[in-house]
């Protein structure tokens, strides 16, 4: 008899518990798999919903970071369920997207560093680096260009700089060349470490 009460109870609590419902579908899809740090790229998705006006977030998570995926952008869907949105990274990330609760799945980003070179006067030249990281100690190349292809010129030092919010390096290199001569600066992957592609300057003719 106690056995056909438990029993009894256990199938009115089965009745009674609702059942767990699984995460609403969302997409999240980019053909920018290889950026330019802060370049901004295009990012297109859909929910299930296939309604309008239904808010999506964009969330990342950044290379050698240890903080959890956070909100970095939010888009609303259009007819269909689909959304379109843009972004801009400084290191190489993982992103999805969330809506109602579940998630979609995660695509990476690989980022190269946004690097500018400027003259700084007669012979020299200024690299500025802006990351999600510090490059400080890293040995960038001046290069030059030599009929279809970049000739090493001379090697430097990159050295942090004080900043607050977007990590800043940069360094300073000298060297002579002849009027209209193209010039560029390449920090190499090995260099950049492994958050982040090799990285290439505008070209500077000088």
């Amino acid at each position: 008899m106690r056995r056909g009460l438990l029993a009894g109870a256990a199938l009115v609590l089965a009745f009674a518990a609702p059942a767990a419902s699984a995460p609403p579908t969302i997409t999240i899809a980019t053909n920018q798999r290889e950026v330019q740090g802060n370049d901004v790229f295009q990012l297109t998705g859909g929910v299930a919903s296939t309604r309008a006006g239904e808010d999506v977030l964009i969330e990342a998570k950044e290379c050698g970071s240890y903080a959890p995926f956070h909100k970095i952008t939010s888009a609303q869907t259009t007819s269909a369920g689909t959304w379109v949105t843009q972004v801009s990274l400084l290191g190489t990330a993982q992103l999805r997207a969330s809506w109602r609760g579940g998630v979609s799945d995660t695509i990476g980003v690989h980022v190269h560093p946004w690097m500018t070179l400027t003259y700084r006067g007669p012979g020299r030249y200024f690299v500025w680096i802006r990351a999600n990281d510090f490059f400080g100690g890293a040995r960038a190349v001046l290069e030059r260009a030599s009929g279809n292809k970049w000739v090493a010129v001379k090697k430097f030092t990159i050295k942090r700089q004080p900043s607050a919010g977007v990590a800043s390096s940069s360094g300073t290199v000298s060297a002579k060349f002849k009027k209209g001569t193209l010039i560029r600066v390449v920090l190499s992957k090995a260099q950049a470490g492994r958050c982040y592609l090799a990285g290439f300057t505008n070209t500077l003719k000088v």
